[in-house]
């Protein structure tokens, strides 16, 4: 931003002293830019003239024309702001209710308040677990943060290991809760169709192919010349995997474990980007499409927080069977993701999901799977917990060595901190995914490469 506002204003001032820079050329080229930058969310002061703009970047060298020549965000949505003088410290609590809902910054007194002290909120210090009522956050100091007592952090964590509780027990689905989940599955339906089309038509590593005759195209099969001179069309012959009703081939199922960033981060920067809606979306694309595939794929579906690297959503062999089962799923996600403490498990769960898909590599029959298969769901934010993107490139490279294809989709990032994890991982294993259109996408793609 800095760059691009100095370019901009020292380009300005050159061509202002050299002749041969003519007055359209330049005032053509400024709005060219401006084009360029606007179809990214970012405008450009505009001037209906060289003179005009000749006459601000004047006045700003005398002083007295306000900010100088630059390119300027007009078009974006608040930014965070910053708490800088939080409220005395105090044994946490909940905070009251505000049925109005208004903006409260810095207290101690409200619930869903930002920036404060001890109450559930975002951004604050002190409090027992997050709670996002739509407002602009004001984010304390890690300095700040720092300043809570070890006696208060206990109090918190039983706070909000009771409020998740609670909310677990809860969990049901009424009419209402019909609703919400039909709009959420709406967006991904196409998707989902399209999995479970792919899943069906996958073949197993075990399968082999044979010769097929009786077929009305592929090559001409010999054993059947006089027949075609008689006039029949089964006269030939192709590669593939023969299906008989009474002698079915025996396919060993697929297993795949779905790890989902259910940690802090998820909740508290849900209405910053998204990111925690397209994990939702991956879970329930993920149920959806191998729903009544059970003996083709078996699958599972964990969490991580800063609580653990494990957490059960759905266990293999025991996928949900209906509706109500995948909204509680859903829900599960969501509570954990607001009342769990903060930190980063993304390195252990990957390699405890690895781990524990490796030992246990047979069916209910005895026989091995055809194929285990990790992928994990998260956000790129290891930087701020001073993890190295080598560190998770090395356990997926350690998970091949135990027949395990390990994947990462990135759902959201901070600057450029996802490109460069996917640069440090593997080739082919890490996906980024800003859009929640594109997190769909990019399961399938996932599983049909490697499934295939």
């Amino acid at each position: 931003m800095v760059a691009l506002r100095w370019y901009c204003l020292v380009s300005l001032c050159l061509c202002a002293h050299f002749s041969t820079c003519t007055s359209t050329f330049i005032l053509a080229t400024y709005h060219a830019i401006g084009k360029v930058f606007s179809q990214f969310g970012i405008e450009m002061s505009t001037y209906s003239s060289w003179q005009a703009a000749q006459a601000r970047l004047q006045a700003n060298a005398r002083g007295d024309g306000g900010n100088p020549l630059a390119i300027e965000y007009t078009q974006q949505r608040d930014a965070e702001g910053t708490s800088s003088t939080p409220p005395p410290l105090s044994m946490p609590k909940e905070g009251k209710w505000d049925d109005k809902n208004e903006i409260h910054v810095g207290g101690n007194t409200w619930a869903g308040g930002t920036g404060g002290s001890n109450t559930a909120g975002l951004g604050g210090r002190g409090g027992p677990y997050r709670l996002d009522r739509g407002h602009k956050v004001h984010q304390v100091s890690d300095e700040a943060k720092a300043e809570v007592t070890e006696e208060a952090k206990r109090a918190a964590r039983a706070m909000a290991e009771k409020a998740l509780a609670e909310k677990l027990d809860e969990i049901q689905m009424s009419t209402n809760d019909w609703e919400i989940f039909s709009d959420f599955l709406s967006p991904i339906e196409k998707d989902i169709a399209i999995l479970k089309n792919t899943l069906r038509s996958v073949e197993g590593k075990n399968s082999e192919k044979t010769w097929i005759r009786s077929q009305s195209q592929g090559e001409l099969d010999d054993t059947k010349l006089v027949d075609g001179v008689a006039g029949e069309r089964y006269i030939f012959k192709r590669r593939g995997i023969e299906q008989d009703a009474t002698n079915p081939l025996h396919r060993r199922p697929k297993r795949l474990r779905f790890v989902i960033d259910a940690s802090a981060s998820m909740y508290r920067f849900n209405s910053y980007d998204g990111r925690m809606n397209r994990s939702l979306e991956a879970a329930l694309l993920v149920m959806k499409s191998f729903d009544g595939m059970d003996d083709r794929f078996q699958y599972s579906i964990v969490g991580h927080s800063g609580d653990s690297p494990a957490i059960p959503f759905v266990a293999f062999g025991q996928p949900p069977s209906n509706e109500k089962e995948m909204m509680r799923i859903l829900q599960s996600v969501v509570a954990h993701t607001q009342y769990c403490q903060s930190g980063d498990y993304t390195l252990e769960a990957v390699e405890h999901a690895i781990a524990d898909v490796a030992k246990d590599n047979s069916g209910a029959d005895g026989e091995e799977y055809d194929e285990n298969i990790v992928i994990a769901i998260s956000d790129a934010n290891l930087r701020r917990y001073g993890i190295h993107p080598r560190e998770l490139g090395k356990i997926i490279e350690a998970g091949a060595d135990k027949s395990v294809k390990a994947h990462a989709i990135f759902i959201a990032s901070f600057g450029q901190e996802a490109e460069e994890i996917k640069k440090a991982l593997p080739p082919g294993r890490a996906h980024l995914a800003s859009q929640t259109s594109e997190l769909p996408r990019i399961v399938r793609s996932i599983l049909t490469s490697s499934v295939e």
